[in-house]
């Protein structure tokens, strides 16, 4: 709020001191972050330079931007909207766009315009300056409308050796008798495939006071630690990789770039309590 409040006190100042005509020439405001995982039909994420994300409204404004893998936690895209404070009838530039504008979301793989399944249907309303959005782009055809695409459905339902349509399928379906629901399977990625290879962590050594942390990685996946000493409150542990000096602050998240067993090593204060529980958040 306060960074909002600070640029328009700045444009009311600049407009008193040029007159109207130059306060027409500067209305920004600060931009609208839009941000997320751009999937495949089978949900692993994109991470091949070919592929963007673009931001269309109905306006027929265009703003593209190249996936980037392991961009942030559980992100592979980022676009930074232009956004205009609305003070005035004209734009401060061609492509600002005002609170409240429709727009869609594409993935473009190679020269193919893709229309993800989050917004197939109906178009998005954008936020408001100096917030965020977050916004999860899968891409293939969802005939029962779950949310989850049929490519994987199908697939999954083979593995597990069941022929059901999938209009019997629904987010909250339990099939493979683990607990998890369909919507948690398939964003944990090819781990229900193999009932024997399911997500583990466990912590495999100790180097000094600090945890050695063992887990298995899919690719295009994002992992982030976090600890509790009363299973209650969680925050945020940073880790260091093999053979990593472990005196440096470290990672916030690890990003898979393929199949694999990681390890890492914990960093914790001096002060840190002896007892420790550590989870691992999947993105």
């Amino acid at each position: 709020m306060k960074r909002i409040l600070t640029r328009l006190v700045l444009v009311a100042a600049l407009g008193s001191l040029f007159g109207a005509d130059s306060a027409q020439a500067f209305p920004p405001a600060p931009y609208h972050l839009i941000y997320g995982t751009a999937r495949d039909q089978y949900g692993t994420p994109f991470s091949a330079p070919n592929v963007s994300v673009v931001l269309e409204t109905q306006s027929g404004v265009r703003l593209p931007v190249t996936v980037i893998p392991g961009l942030g936690a559980g992100v592979n895209y980022q676009i930074k909207v232009p956004m205009d404070a609305g003070l005035t009838p004209d734009l401060y530039q061609a492509n600002a766009l005002l609170y409240s504008a429709p727009f869609k979301m594409y993935v473009v793989v190679g020269s193919v315009t893709n229309l993800p399944l989050q917004t197939s249907t109906n178009y998005t309303l954008l936020g408001k300056w100096g917030e965020s959005t977050r916004i999860d782009l899968t891409l293939g055809v969802d005939s029962n409308g779950d949310g989850i695409p049929d490519a994987w459905e199908y697939a999954y339902l083979a593995t597990l050796g069941l022929n059901l349509p999938l209009s019997a399928l629904n987010r909250n379906s339990s099939l493979a008798h683990d607990g998890r629901t369909l919507a948690q399977e398939f964003l944990l990625g090819n781990y229900p495939f193999d009932p024997d290879d399911q997500l583990t962590v466990s912590i495999v050594g100790m180097n000094g006071n600090a945890p050695i942390v063992q887990f298995p990685t899919m690719t295009g996946r994002s992992y982030t630690l976090l600890g509790s000493t009363d299973m209650q409150h969680w925050s945020l542990l940073n880790f260091v990789l093999p053979n990593e000096d472990p005196a440096t602050t470290g990672h916030t998240f690890f990003y898979a770039s393929g199949i694999s067993t990681q390890q890492v090593q914990v960093i914790l204060p001096p002060d840190a309590p002896k007892g420790l529980f550590i989870k691992l958040l999947l993105q």
